[in-house]
């Protein structure tokens, strides 16, 4: 008997200072996936809502020295 497989998608912001968004966190439409490397250490993705998180959330890591 065949396996019936269902997996619910549910995105939400890397950036824990997100002020909130209208994006459907169960569609990938409108949500930004980024691929970053500092040199030297493996790569890592993140995704966010708006490009003010993106540059909010590395603004915070890199004042934190998380990004060197």
């Amino acid at each position: 008997m065949p396996v019936d497989k269902t997996e619910a998608l549910v995105i939400a912001c890397d950036n824990p200072a997100c002020p909130g968004n209208e994006l459907d966190p169960g569609a990938r439409a409108g949500w930004l996936f980024v691929t970053h490397e500092v040199y030297g250490e493996p790569t890592a993705q993140s995704v966010y809502c708006c490009l003010a998180c993106v540059s909010g959330h590395t603004a915070a890591l890199d004042s934190a020295g998380e990004l060197w």
